[in-house]
């Protein structure tokens, strides 16, 4: 535990130590369920991104096929490319991961089967706040990752807009 007092188990209440250790196991409950929804969100929003990005790019290249216009073209490149950025980010905020779960198996407690109960629980509940700081970290990572996603996507447009302007103003300059 780090920058904090260390807990003397022993002189913990058994009903105390109990109380605190699950407390550290309904937290790492719902991280896990705030885990979940967040691998859910993130690859519907890669799956929306590339599908966006895809669009971005073949209508470009479509109208620049049929017309030379490089003004399509430019557009649907810049567009396409954040579009295509954005899906990495969310795909990699959905990335499998190592997180930490609720519980412990019985095996981790074999060897300490003889000490006193308080001393074993105030353990599982130092390791299972080791665990939430982990997952507090992953989760925060993912976060980050997602909202540039959302950013970048957000950008697209308005990046694909002014990418269809550079030509027309370029060529004016021109004239």
């Amino acid at each position: 535990m780090e920058n904090e007092e260390e807990v003397k188990w022993a002189l913990v209440d058994e009903a105390m130590a109990r109380q605190i250790q699950s407390q550290g196991e309904i937290f790492l409950q719902a991280q896990l369920h705030c885990a979940i929804a967040s691998d859910s969100r993130a690859t519907t929003m890669a799956g929306l991104f590339i599908t966006l990005a895809l669009a971005a790019l073949g209508g470009g290249l479509g109208y620049w096929h049929e017309t030379s216009s490089l003004s399509p073209l430019l557009s649907g490149l810049m567009s396409g490319a954040l579009l295509t950025a954005a899906a990495a980010l969310a795909a990699w905020s959905a990335r499998p991961i190592n997180f930490f779960f609720p519980g412990n198996q019985p095996k981790n407690w074999f060897a300490g089967r003889r000490d006193a109960l308080p001393i074993m629980i105030g353990g599982e509940a130092e390791n299972y706040q080791r665990h939430i700081d982990a997952n507090d970290r992953t989760l925060g990572e993912n976060q980050t990752a997602l909202r540039c996603a959302y950013w970048l996507a957000i950008a697209a447009p308005l990046a694909g807009a002014v990418a269809w302007l550079i030509p027309a103003i370029c060529s004016s300059f021109r004239g």
